[in-house]
């Protein structure tokens, strides 16, 4: 039921994603060159956040991994043991009671194929890479609106290039677990107001512009996620950040993607603010480029006066 559920917030957040078209606002765009230090221990980079009597080792994580790659955990493990808790990035949440509301706004993602006709070169674009990721439905995708064209194709290029969205985290917690330290999110929102307020307008264009974006990526191949995967879990923090940013470009597009990202900044900034206050140690990780941007997690801790060392300190 979970996966059915996630599939239809997916489903019902595309549409919000066709927002009127305008230049994208990207507050993650820039970097703290200060903070883009490669590691100097095994593994992926580390930053610490401390006061007196609190040290917070913060791990960096990309947006998907290659199956079975391997990393070095061992400053993972290490840093868990005896941590306080793990606390994790902030979560959007829908309940089964609303599984009826998320069918009826992913009905409104139906489409009927009038953009090919305008747009005939990037229709054929979508038809070469849909047929090349999924060759028994090759003419499937004409039936949804653009941008849930784009947000399909690219779950399904990752899924044929083997590229996994649940990893790092999944692999981050499961150690946690087993040295029992208790795991938190850094905060908790309801997911269906968002949603609802997502799908009030929409524009064709701007989900073009997503579904060509796309395509860029997925003709491009998976060798630029995999390189950036690699960067990251060697500690390379200016390779890992090189890496494509096609489907968070999408994202950006819908109406109030991008000051949500500015809450959800400000979300992981509060909560370890506040995890400050217990003295020992804990353990955090948050998506790299958030933590690293101008006005993202570290910075913002760096102009409250909290002490932040790079992962070139060790």
């Amino acid at each position: 039921m979970r996966k059915i559920l996630a599939g239809l917030m997916l489903a019902a957040t595309a549409l919000g994603g066709a927002a009127r078209a305008q230049a994208i606002d990207d507050p993650q765009a820039n970097v703290v060159e200060a903070l883009v230090v490669s590691a100097k221990l095994p593994g992926p980079a580390w930053w610490r956040v401390s006061d007196g009597d609190t040290t917070i080792y913060v791990m960096g994580t990309p947006s998907a991994l290659p199956k079975g790659m391997a990393w070095d955990r061992s400053v993972l493990e290490r840093r868990l043991d005896g941590a306080s808790v793990l606390l994790t990035p902030p979560e959007w949440r829908a309940g089964l009671g609303d599984i009826p509301a998320l069918l009826r706004l992913r009905g409104n993602l139906k489409d009927d194929g009038d953009w090919t006709g305008r747009s005939p070169a990037l229709a054929a674009r979508t038809q070469r890479a849909w047929s090349g990721v999924d060759p028994k439905n090759a003419g499937e995708w004409r039936k949804w609106k653009p941008l849930f064209v784009a947000l399909q194709l690219n779950g399904k290029a990752n899924s044929q290039a083997q590229l996994q969205t649940a990893q790092p985290d999944k692999t981050i917690k499961d150690v946690a677990r087993k040295q029992r330290v208790k795991t938190r999110p850094a905060a908790v929102h309801k997911a269906m107001p968002m949603l609802k307020a997502l799908v009030r307008e929409h524009s064709e264009e701007a989900g073009l512009t997503c579904l060509s974006e796309t395509l860029d990526a997925t003709e491009a191949g998976p060798a630029p996620i995999r390189a950036a995967a690699d960067a990251w879990a060697q500690g390379r923090v200016k390779d890992a950040l090189a890496g494509p940013r096609s489907a968070e470009r999408c994202e950006l597009l819908m109406p109030g993607v991008a000051d949500l990202k500015r809450q959800l900044v400000d979300d992981e900034v509060q909560a370890l603010t506040d995890l400050l206050k217990t003295p020992g140690h804990a353990v955090a990780y948050f998506p790299l480029r958030a933590l690293v941007a101008e006005n993202g997690v570290l910075d913002k801790l760096r102009a409250r006066g909290i002490t932040v060392r790079t992962p070139g300190e060790g």
